[in-house]
């Protein structure tokens, strides 16, 4: 069984032959990995840690991503720097944003700015791998980076007219971009990958009522049309959303990611069994706790669990719970895909 057909199999809620496994890592453990395991880039390190997805991107063609102080921006032009992967608004471009005209006259990215013929291509070389893509389309995060998340939560019960504006806005320029991204891949494309973050380690970040008002249309437009080209769709989320999935799972979603699991209400095996049959759980092997401060034998107990739970309920691809980070033992890293290849092989398949 190739990894497409093991992927698209546990999301038919059907037994593979064994139980399929992501990765998600930023740059510098991808780095570390390689070096450590002698392999030559992060394709081969997929290979390595037997890894049943891959992604495809469309590369950024447009102008350069700096502002005119020389700060590097994202193609939204928000200023950002931090460390490694995740930089942080150090500027608010829409802070003093006031009405419809402030969001008319913002220098808005236009979608010719990807190149779709490189993403066609990276459909096409995966052909035995399940492949993710599509604008990540994190509309309400973008909003609040571009007015700030204090002011942007106040606007949304202050002006909520202004705040979906917005947040349509964006959802305008996420919609075409994937558009042409699932044209150009029809067939070879299996799962369209958006995210945004609705959820916090305590609780939903925002009311289950405002969500439905100001955020479910824009998610539910795009959910609309990868369902047009017969693509899975994956919501990336952090944090505690249990809340939203009844929702989401109504409007079509198949997989969520990654499943916070030490985030209130996210435990794994109720939620599989509360959900099964009706959506996928993508992650949940702990990176708060078990993968940063457990032992190699807590991050196998911890696989091992996961494998009993796929067996019993189905419906689980076994990924970590967040973007595996610097501070991770690489021996757990390696541990937990090592368990997972030698212990996730499964019998009686229906």
């Amino acid at each position: 069984m190739t990894s497409k057909e093991r992927v698209l199999k546990t999301y038919e809620f059907k037994l593979p032959d064994r139980v399929p496994v992501d990765f998600c890592a930023c740059e510098a453990v991808y780095n570390s990995l390689i070096k450590k395991l002698g392999v030559k880039g992060q394709l081969e390190l997929m290979e390595a840690l037997h890894v049943d997805f891959r992604w495809a991107r469309a590369p950024w063609i447009g102008p350069e991503l700096k502002a005119p102080d020389g700060t590097p921006t994202d193609y939204f032009g928000i200023p950002r720097a931090g460390v490694g992967d995740f930089g942080y608004p150090v500027n608010h471009p829409l802070k003093n944003m006031s009405s419809v005209k402030d969001i008319e006259n913002y220098p808005w990215p236009s979608p010719d700015f990807f190149d779709y013929g490189v993403f066609r291509e990276e459909t096409e070389k995966f052909e035995e791998h399940a492949v993710l893509g599509g604008g990540w389309s994190w509309f309400s995060n973008v909003a609040m980076d571009l007015v700030g998340m204090e002011k942007f939560l106040i606007l949304m019960y202050d002006e909520p007219d202004l705040a979906y504006r917005l947040m349509e806005r964006i959802c305008d320029f996420f919609w075409e971009v994937s558009r042409r991204m699932f044209e150009v891949s029809k067939g070879k494309l299996d799962i369209f990958f958006t995210g945004d973050d609705y959820g916090t380690q305590q609780g939903p970040l925002i009311s289950l009522s405002m969500w439905r008002k100001l955020i479910i249309p824009h998610i539910k437009r795009l959910y609309s049309l990868a369902k047009s080209y017969s693509l899975k769709i994956m919501q990336h989320s952090c944090g505690s959303v249990e809340v939203f999935l009844p929702d989401l799972i109504e409007i079509d979603l198949d997989a969520i990611e990654p499943v916070q699991v030490r985030a209130r209400g996210m435990d794994i095996e109720r939620l599989l069994k509360k959900y099964r049959g009706k959506l996928i759980f993508h992650g949940s092997i702990d990176t708060q706790h078990t993968l940063p401060f457990g032992n190699l034998e807590d991050v196998k107990r911890e696989v091992l669990h996961r494998i009993e739970l796929f067996k019993r309920y189905r419906g689980l691809v076994i990924a970590p719970s967040q973007h595996l980070l610097p501070e991770i033992p690489l021996e757990n890293i390696l541990v937990m895909y090592e368990t997972a290849y030698e212990f996730g092989k499964l019998n009686n398949q229906s």
